[in-house]
């Protein structure tokens, strides 16, 4: 091992005890903790978020636990503090099993593709704000307002023109902004536009029919804290993971010149995309509950006692992919964990893929060359559940 090995490893160790997700200063060397965790502690107790959990940081392991929510409970864990339950996110078979029935029809690619031209619509007229100045923040100009629109569209499907613009800037204030207030708002938003179908049903096959409409345990219908829940998940979960996703390609673009010939050919969506995922993984980590006591990466954890699992960790995983700190298109890759595993696979991953394509598609459309505009600034990456840049202030050349 080299000294410089060697001094990484020493500060990695002093940080696993104490690593918290939230932590910024963590955010910035969660890789090399990551890292030294699979090699010498995969399943490492720390003392984050007052009682403490277990970062699960090896694919194995990862998928271990995903694959049996008998075992590792999703109950009681929820991401983030939430008035009410982030179902299905925050909840076991069978009852998450019938909420998945419910909303997986609506989020098949066949069904999302129909909101395409609207997508197309949404990213020309994004572009057109920015394209004259030859710099942007793609987050906060692109893909913050891409995925809002998206979400607020498909969630809430309004008819009425201002009634749309008003819930997509509710949606867009929560991409970019995060803060509680921003939430408040679009949980109440969410609240009044479930009142108001279950209130005045329509024949319609859209999400908000299915939560209004939909029925558990044999026939009862969702509660409103329920149906407010899902709808919670619905946003919490598409706008943090596909503004990352999206960001963390436009970071490797800024960075790597020559990966913008491969995002040109249309086949990267079916070939490329999989590997910027693994390789950043929009869904950074869930939390779980041990339902018994169970050993785990050689370490015995009690009833009751919470886990970190790091989907981002096991995507790096030696153990499982080649070279895996680097993207690596010419390696044939054995699935990741991008978007989750087992039952709790993220719902909106068709509808992520979707957006990616067109925004990426429709840029490249009116630009080229996309790199930063201070070479030198550091890109911060916003700590917490999702992965991604927080901002990324990058010039441009137009084309024509």
């Amino acid at each position: 091992m080299g000294e410089a090995q060697a001094e990484s490893d020493k500060a990695a160790a002093a940080i696993l005890p104490h690593y918290n997700m939230w932590d910024p200063q963590h955010e910035k060397v969660k890789w090399g903790v990551f890292a030294h965790a699979r090699r010498n502690c995969p399943v490492a107790h720390t003392d984050a978020d007052g009682g403490g959990q277990y970062v699960v940081t090896r694919y194995e392991d990862v998928r271990r636990v995903l694959e049996d929510p008998q075992t590792f409970s999703s109950t009681g864990v929820s991401p983030r503090p939430s008035p009410v339950q982030l179902n299905p996110l925050d909840s076991d078979p069978p009852y998450q099993v019938e909420l998945r029935r419910i909303l997986n029809p609506l989020f098949t690619r066949n069904f999302l593709l129909r909101f395409e031209p609207e997508l197309r619509k949404n990213a020309t007229e994004l572009i057109g704000c920015f394209i004259d100045k030859g710099r942007f923040d793609f987050i906060r100009e692109y893909a913050g307002p891409f995925v809002g629109n998206a979400l607020s569209r498909v969630v809430f499907n309004e008819d009425d023109p201002e009634k749309m613009d008003h819930a997509a800037e509710v949606v867009i204030r929560v991409a970019i902004e995060a803060t509680d207030e921003a939430f408040f708002e679009l949980a109440v938003l969410a609240g009044q536009y479930i009142a108001e179908r279950e209130a005045n049903p329509v024949d319609r096959n859209d999400v908000l029919n299915a939560i209004a409409t939909g029925t558990v345990d044999g026939g009862r219908p969702l509660t409103d804290e329920e149906r407010l829940g899902v709808v919670t998940v619905l946003f919490l979960g598409g706008l943090d993971t596909t503004r990352g996703a999206m960001g963390s390609i436009a970071y490797h673009l800024a960075r790597e010149p020559e990966l913008e010939a491969r995002l040109r050919d249309p086949a990267w969506i079916r070939q490329d995309m999989d590997e910027f995922i693994r390789l950043e993984s929009p869904v950074g980590c869930l939390g779980r509950r041990a339902t018994r006591d169970v050993e785990l990466g050689g370490v015995t954890i009690g009833k009751g006692e919470q886990l970190l699992v790091r989907f981002d960790s096991a995507n790096r995983d030696e153990a499982r992919f080649e070279d895996a700190s680097r993207l690596r298109f010419d390696v044939r890759r054995s699935s990741s964990a991008g978007f989750g595993l087992g039952i709790h696979r993220c719902l909106g991953s068709h509808f992520a893929r979707i957006q990616i394509a067109i925004a990426f598609d429709e840029l490249f459309k009116r630009v080229t060359n996309l790199r930063f505009a201070d070479p030198g600034a550091e890109v911060r990456w916003a700590p917490g559940i999702a992965n991604g840049p927080e901002g990324l202030d990058l010039l441009f050349d137009v084309i024509g």
